[in-house]
């Protein structure tokens, strides 16, 4: 070997082991940015904005949320699964992660191999509603409904492959009911279109109707989490009716693949501490999410789980999407 060539090697193997390591020891010497796959005002915006004081202060910088809505969350998923993986870059995942690889198949990135699950944070219980001139006030009279009138009763999501869409479907599926399905351009018009009467049914996140359930606008015939919601006892679960029916948002932080593993065990172990945090957990249940902390490992076990899981909803129900 040539004195050049073997002076070329030392430095090379020098900035791989050298700075990589002050990197991450030092790590982190600038703000961060969370990416989040949805606009402002939102239930994944909420999130991220109430983990992301306490998470600043933990880190000691400035972690900056980022909305990057559009195209199914695909756009912010990309955009950090090529992003370099320094620990800068984050994205506040939910389990679209676990939909699209079987709704899409041409995704500009591999979320398994891109993306290095760090820690779930919490979850969102979704909710059956009704109008209120809908014939059934229960999980049971829904289903009773349903096979008198088989292929007759539409429900509402925001599109194709929504989770309300996936999980209704996956609520057919165990119920062994068919609904008709009727997309709109957002869950807050489906919502507004359960309220104005116009069609019966929507299946979407709880703290989005339960206020006009108290205000006697709508009905909310179960919640879809395995068990009873802490902020709405009084309504029970889909699984009381249909045992096994479970479906809900989650809501956890990925970073590029190939981040340090130091960075990723720092980043877990401060997101583990901010979900502890009393005010933190006091904002996310008195608005109806549920405070489930999983470490790296079962936070990947997860996503795989329900990418299985959701993977043969999809594919009985026929759903494919194109770009």
């Amino acid at each position: 070997m040539t004195y050049r060539i073997a002076r070329q090697v030392i430095i090379a193997l020098w900035v791989a082991t050298g700075i990589g390591a002050a990197g991450a020891q030092t790590y982190p010497s600038k703000p961060i940015r969370l990416v989040i796959p949805f606009a402002p005002g939102g239930t994944f915006d909420l999130v991220g904005r109430v983990i992301s004081p306490s998470l600043s202060e933990k880190l000691g910088q400035q972690v900056v949320v980022d909305n990057r809505p559009g195209g199914g969350t695909i756009l912010a998923t990309e955009i950090v699964a090529k992003a370099n993986p320094d620990g800068y870059t984050l994205l506040l995942g939910s389990n679209v992660l676990a939909t699209n690889p079987s709704l899409r198949k041409d995704l500009p990135y591999n979320s398994a191999k891109d993306l290095a699950p760090i820690a779930l944070l919490a979850t969102q219980a979704f909710a059956i509603v009704a109008s209120v001139n809908f014939p059934a006030s229960s999980v049971q009279d829904l289903i009773s409904v349903a096979k008198s009138r088989p292929g007759e009763i539409a429900f509402a999501s925001a599109g194709v492959g929504s989770t309300g869409h996936i999980a209704a479907e996956l609520f057919m599926a165990m119920a062994k009911v068919k609904l008709i399905h009727v997309g709109y351009k957002s869950g807050g018009q489906s919502v507004t279109a359960v309220l104005g009467n116009q069609i019966p049914l929507v299946f979407t996140g709880l703290p989005n109707v339960y206020t006009h359930m108290k205000a006697g606008r709508l009905k909310i015939l179960g919640v879809t989490d395995q068990q009873r919601s802490s902020i709405a006892p009084e309504i029970p679960a889909v699984s009381e009716t249909v045992a096994g029916y479970e479906f809900s948002n989650w809501f956890g932080v990925l970073a590029p693949s190939g981040t340090p593993a130091k960075i990723r065990a720092l980043l877990e172990s401060e997101l583990l501490n901010v979900i502890k945090v009393a005010e933190v957990q006091k904002t996310l249940l008195n608005r109806g999410f549920g405070v489930m902390a999983l470490s790296a490992p079962n936070f990947a076990s997860l996503i795989h789980s329900d990418t299985v899981k959701y993977g043969k909803v999809i594919k009985e129900a026929k759903l494919e999407l194109t770009f």
